[in-house]
Parts: structure tokens; sequence; C-alpha cells
């Protein structure tokens, strides 16, 4: 599995050997949401109770986001390294004091902290969604005397999974195969909290040269003498952050999008299971719901702290001594206030803007979708 700096191999044999463990997730993944689906066919064309299809329904949505990140990670990989290695150049260039430094460690430490809590949440509820079924028969089998084969979810098989010794080596494959979602689900909402983290980075260090960019210069002539090199400096990085920000719109827009619609679904059904399962199912559900919830706060909170910060950036323009300055320096730092009117957003497909009131919106979506479900699953 490459980094995010590496760009595709030139050769198409290069770049498939150098992809080979993505490429066997994907496929993984692939066979497990069409084997979920066709079981979910199946499931419909019998006699079948609600809570079946509420417990297949967001196994099939989970796979068919995390196979959908998964082509956004290999079809923008090019693009994913450009950007990786933008900011890298503008973390080299710009973090030059222990002003700049204690602003990377003020955004970066709780970044890395709540990303790992991301990664621990996921790898609990992949536990349990894949292991709970072993102590449930160990159960079964202590209170009835027999063992009753199960499996972590329901994937369509050409042959019986259950039978003979096919179900020892079925088993562990669900577990690769439930984990492998889980390694692409953290993976991509990492790097997407990580690189929104970086872009904040780069914006408060510019707010941050903004408000000092006139600081002890307590002449006009002064300041018309010294500004301009340190002026330049500052437009140019602020079109180097609009170019990052630029590049991951086209990055993660539709990811965002379809993972934003899907998870409102999954989430009210996730929470109808919750309320209406119990036992080990209930574990595994109320550990899936937390995850989902997690994911999405994360995504939201880091989309929302690129707005945040995009308008401190106009507020320091606005507030640094333009006034005392030449028409070239008041009109460059017009242009600035200008553009930051318009806070930068991340979009989900131009549609929902990456934010808090997004996260809002999802979570009262679902709920009158659960209240639905409720109501239709009493009557």
């Amino acid at each position: 599995i490459p980094s995010c700096s590496s760009f595709y191999p030139v050769s198409i044999k290069s770049a498939l050997k150098r992809n080979a463990v993505f490429l066997m997730a994907f496929t993984l993944l692939f066979y497990t949401a069409f084997g979920e689906l066709v079981y979910l066919v199946e499931m419909l064309q019998r006699d079948f109770s609600f809570l079946e299809i509420t417990f297949q329904a967001p196994c099939l949505g989970y796979c068919t986001i995390g196979l959908m990140k998964m082509l956004i990670l290999a079809v923008k990989r090019n693009t994913i390294a450009e950007l990786v290695q933008s900011l890298q150049e503008e973390w080299n260039k710009s973090v030059r004091s222990l002003e700049h430094q204690s602003i990377c460690d003020d955004v970066m430490k709780p970044a890395i902290r709540f990303t790992t809590i991301v990664a621990v949440v996921n790898i609990v509820m992949g536990l349990a969604f894949t292991l709970l079924p072993i102590p449930e028969m160990i159960y079964y089998y202590s209170t009835h005397g027999k063992w009753v084969r199960q499996l972590p979810f329901l994937i369509w098989w050409s042959f019986d999974a259950y039978s003979g010794f096919v179900y020892y080596f079925i088993y562990p494959l669900y577990v690769v195969i439930g984990f492998s979602g889980i390694i692409i689900h953290m993976g991509f909402d990492c790097l997407f909290c990580i690189l929104s983290a970086h872009l904040c980075v780069h914006l408060r260090i510019l707010k941050f040269d903004l408000e000092n960019l006139t600081y002890g210069l307590d002449s006009s002539e002064n300041m018309s003498i010294k500004l301009n090199p340190k002026l330049f400096y500052i437009v140019e990085k602020h079109q180097n952050i609009l170019e990052c920000h630029d590049r991951m719109n086209k990055i993660f827009n539709f990811a965002l999008f379809y993972n934003f619609f899907v998870s409102s679904f999954i989430i009210c059904i996730q929470g109808f299971m919750v309320t209406a399962a119990s036992g080990y199912t209930l574990i595994k559900f109320a550990l899936f719901l937390a995850s989902f919830l997690v994911e999405l706060f994360l995504l939201c909170f880091y989309g929302h702290h690129i707005v945040e910060s995009s308008v401190l950036v106009a507020e320091a323009a606005y507030n640094c001594l333009w006034y005392n300055t030449n028409h070239q320096f008041r009109t460059i730092i017009l242009q600035m206030v200008n553009k930051g009117q318009i806070p930068l957003s991340l979009m989900a497909w131009k549609i929902w803007p990456v934010n808090m009131n997004t996260f809002a919106n999802i979570l009262s979506a679902s709920w009158s979708y659960f209240t639905l479900i409720r109501t239709v699953y009493a009557d």
C-alpha cells in the first residue's frame, strides 16, 4: 500500500504490483457488498421479518460507503499526492518561529488525538461485530447442549458456508473482510481530518502573520519600504492555501456526499436496532451506531474548523494597520478581506457544506426516519 504522497507508477504492471494489497481488499469488499445485496434480494422473495431487513441494510450500506471511499482514493491518487506535497512545502516555508510551532501544536495534537479515538472506536466495533458470534455460540451450547453455527453478517455464497470444514475457513475470512472495511473507513476519514487540520494550521499561521505584519513599524515611510516583501509572501501563501482547498474539494466532495446521504438512513436503522434488539445483537449495533456518529462528527467538525479558520484570516487582514500604508498595500488587503467574506467551506457534492450544521441536519433527518420506522414496526 503506497504512501499518500506517492504518485501512480508509469507502467500498469508496476501500479498493480505496488497496489496489490489495496486491490485484494477492494475485491473482498466488492464481493461482500455484492453478496449482501443478493442475500437481501433473496430475503425479500421469501417470508422475512422486519428485523432481518434492518439487520442486513446497515451492513450493505457500510460496504458501499467503503467501496466508494476506495474508488475515490484510487482515482484521485495523483491529486492526493499533489495536495500532500503542497502542504508539506507550505509547512517547510511557514513554520519559522516558536509562535508558528505553537500554532501547529495547538491544531495538530488534538487532530491526532481525535483520529486515534476514531480508530479505537472502529477497532472495538470491528472486534464486536466479527467475534461476538463466538461467545454467543458458546452460550447457546451451554444452555441448549448443541452447537448452532453463526457468522458475523449475512452474505450469499454459491455453497453452504455453514457445513463441514468450510465453516472454519469462511469464519476467519469474515474477520478479514470486516477489518478490511474498517481499515478503509479509518484510512479515508483520518486522511480527510489530517489534511483539514493541516489546512487549518496554514490558515492560522496566515492569520498570525497578518496580525503581526505592521508590528514595530511606526511610520508610513518605514511601512512602505519594509512591508512589500512580507505582503507579497502573505499573498502568495494565501493563494497556495486557496489552491489546496480547491484540491480537497475535488478529492472528497462526492465521497462525502455519498457518506452523508447513506449515513442518514443507516443511523436511523441502527437506532431502531438498538431499541428493538437484545443481547449480542444490541451490543453490535450500539457500537456500530457509535462508530458512525463519531465518524460523521469528526468529518463535520474539521470541515467546520476550516470555515472558522478562514474567517479569522479575513478579520486579521481587516484589523492590521492598513490605513497607515500606501495605496498598493491597501488594495491588496481589501482584496483579501473581500475574499474572506465568503468563508472557505468544503462541500459534499455542492449540496451540503461540511460543517456542524450539516451534522445536526443529518441527525435530524435520521430521527425523522427513526420515528417513522418505529411507527411502522409498532403497527
